[in-house]
């Protein structure tokens, strides 16, 4: 037996044999066998390499750099061809959390003296007043001071995201441009990088005021008791602030560079994404105020 290479990099086994025709047939056989077994492998390694960089990478840097240097950072983000998105929610959620930990034993301590109890309380009949009692009492329970909060709250931060970056990549789309779907994903998700501050902001209070945040946004232009349009109207308005504006500031900085069209029909079709979007915000609400006749302060972003 020995062996040769060839130029083109194969290499080829010859086995030695009387003059048998069973002998020389095998020699190609070992041939394509080492071909085919370093074409797989090479097919194996790459497709492992694949799935490395399928995951979305972590870009912790980029947080103060949103903030400090907002229109290099997005360009950054932009110049990235896979998902970067993930860094800006999971500080999010994670600070949510928090939040919700800090804010728990006020609400317990809310509900136990009773200081919540509606206006002409006194006057409703004593089904009524029992009724509401028993729902009060059970609002003291873990699962509505911790885990309904944190999955309401959590879900809402990244239903936001997901259906603003859904609107945006559907607007550009429709103007013309060919970006992909991962880039409008990534810029939505680094653009919302000011609701981490406001996250901060509701802790800070909540540990120093010793109270829990109320009317938040522009809310208190209309009456907590407001019915119709008006009660939806409020609910949107609890989530126009001022890291609301930041978003989209943050989000028309980069829209631009991600659809390739003209200033004009990148800024409408960022615009039309977040007014879709709020739209969409004060809907849960304001259904809450019907099914259960509470204020409509509350939207994804305060709960």
């Amino acid at each position: 037996m020995w062996i040769s290479f060839h130029e083109t990099g194969k290499m080829f086994i010859f086995l030695e044999a009387p003059t048998t025709a069973r002998w020389e047939q095998s020699a190609p056989i070992f041939v394509l066998n080492i071909t085919l077994r370093k074409r797989q492998g090479a097919m194996s390694e790459s497709t492992i390499e694949k799935n490395k960089t399928a995951a979305p990478e972590m870009h912790w840097r980029w947080l103060p750099g949103m903030l400090l240097k907002p229109r290099k950072t997005i360009q950054a983000v932009l110049a990235e061809k896979k998902a970067v998105w993930l860094t800006p929610l999971l500080v999010l959620s994670a600070l949510i959390i928090l939040a919700v930990l800090v804010a728990a034993p006020i609400q317990r301590q809310i509900v136990q003296s009773g200081s919540n109890i509606p206006e002409n309380f006194q006057y409703w009949t004593s089904d009524e007043q029992n009724a509401f009692l028993q729902a009060q009492a059970s609002q003291t329970s873990p699962l509505f001071l911790y885990v309904f909060p944190v999955l309401r709250r959590v879900s809402g931060y990244w239903l936001i995201w997901l259906l603003t970056s859904s609107l945006l990549h559907l607007a550009i789309t429709l103007r013309g441009s060919r970006s992909s779907r991962i880039g409008a994903s990534n810029l939505v998700a680094w653009s919302m990088t000011p609701f981490i501050l406001r996250v901060l902001v509701e802790i800070f209070v909540v540990l120093f005021a010793r109270r829990l945040v109320e009317n938040p946004g522009l809310s208190s232009l209309l009456p907590s008791d407001a019915v119709g349009f008006k009660a939806y109207l409020r609910s949107v308005l609890s989530s126009v602030d001022l890291y609301y504006v930041w978003h989209i500031i943050l989000l028309l900085l980069g829209v631009r560079t991600l659809s390739g069209l003209s200033k004009s029909k990148a800024l409408t079709s960022a615009l039309a994404a977040v007014f879709g979007m709020l739209l969409l915000l004060g809907i849960p609400g304001f259904l809450g105020a019907l099914l259960s006749g509470i204020s409509t302060t509350s939207s994804f972003y305060f709960f």
